[in-house]
This record gives structure tokens, sequence and C-alpha cells, in this order.
């Protein structure tokens, strides 16, 4: 293949992939990720199902790629509320990073699902660039708690658990796991959580 072929086949490759990736979220969008299977995206776009595994590897990959569209939407919100608080103590940062989290979830819900119910195969990694993405949005939650957590280890151990403590929350009400949804209630679960974390962050650590 000459070297200018090859460089008329990237734009096009490219321009494939993002087809196939808005197709993808799309589908995830309307109808969760139990709807995103391979001959439908090909269909959709007018390739064969080969196409998929030549661009992504397999339907793993075209997922991953829809779950960081997702994840970058995710972050817009979360930055914006981190910069509104800027200055203000950790409790209210926390609080304002965990209900744009909430409203995401809310108004996302699809997409969001999809991101945590999506298994990888036994014995496969996640991309480095996926997980770039992952470590970016918790890297918010240690932005937040930095002055009141210096240690570098002890910081990204308190984001992770913040995280998963404000998560299982959402995930949980938006269920019906453990009482009919109630946004109020949500709320004030949330909120107890995150202030009795910022409270108690420094003498935990």
């Amino acid at each position: 293949m000459s070297q200018q072929t090859a460089a008329d086949e990237r734009p096009f490759r490219e321009r494939l992939r993002s087809q196939l990736v808005a197709i993808a979220c799309r589908t995830v969008a309307a109808e969760g990720l139990g709807a995103l299977q391979a001959r439908r995206i090909a269909t959709e776009a007018g390739c064969a199902v080969g196409t998929i595994y030549n661009v992504f590897g397999d339907i793993d990959g075209l997922i991953l790629a829809a779950n960081e569209v997702t994840l970058d939407l995710m972050g817009e919100p979360l930055r914006h509320a981190l910069a509104a608080t800027e200055g203000m103590p950790c409790g209210k940062r926390l609080l304002a990073l965990a209900d744009a989290y909430t409203e995401f979830a809310r108004s996302h819900p699809l997409p969001w699902r999809a991101v945590f119910e999506h298994r990888l195969q036994p014995g496969r990694e996640l991309p480095e660039r996926y997980g770039e993405k992952r470590a970016k949005l918790l890297s918010l939650i240690e932005e937040a708690i930095a002055p009141e957590v210096p240690d570098t280890e002890s910081r990204r151990r308190a984001a992770r658990a913040l995280f998963a403590a404000v998560h299982g929350i959402v995930a949980l009400a938006f269920d019906n796991k453990l009482q009919p949804f109630d946004r109020v209630e949500t709320e004030r679960e949330i909120r107890f959580i995150v202030e009795a974390a910022a409270a108690g962050l420094v003498k935990a650590l």
C-alpha cells in the first residue's frame, strides 16, 4: 500500500469509527446496553459486521468506545460543579459534585448504567485511555479534598471510597432496591454521607 493510499484510508477509517460510535451511543441511550449488538449496528451503518471487528477488535471495543463518550459527558457537569465551588469548604464542594453526578445519572440513565453494567471478557484488561478517563473523573474528588488530605495515596483511597458511597446510594435508589424511588430522600441520604465524610475526613486518614 502506498503512503498516499494509507493517508487516504486513515480519514475514512476515522469517520467510520465516529459513525459507529455515534450509532452505538444512540442505541444505548434509547434502549440500553443489551440492545448494542454488532449486526444491528453494522446494518444501521451500512457496513459488514466484520468491519466493526476490524475497527474495534470486537463488540467490547465498541461498547468501551461508547462508554468513553459517556464518561466525557459525565465529566462536563462535574468539572463545572467543582469550578463553581472553588474556594468553598470541602463539604460543599463534595456535595456539589455528588449533586451533579446524581443529576447526570437521572438525565442519562441508560448510558450511565452501561458504564457500570458492561463486563469485559475474563483476562482482558481495560484500554489505557479508558482507564485514564475514569481516573480523571475520580481526580475531581481528589481535587475537592486535597486541602484536607495532602497525602496522595490517602487522597486517592478517599476519593474512591466517596465515589463508591454516593454511587451506591444513587444506584440503589434508582433501582428501587431499598424503597420506591424518592428524589428528596435520596438527596438527603447523599447529603448525610457526604457531610459525614467531609467532617471526619482528616481524622479518618
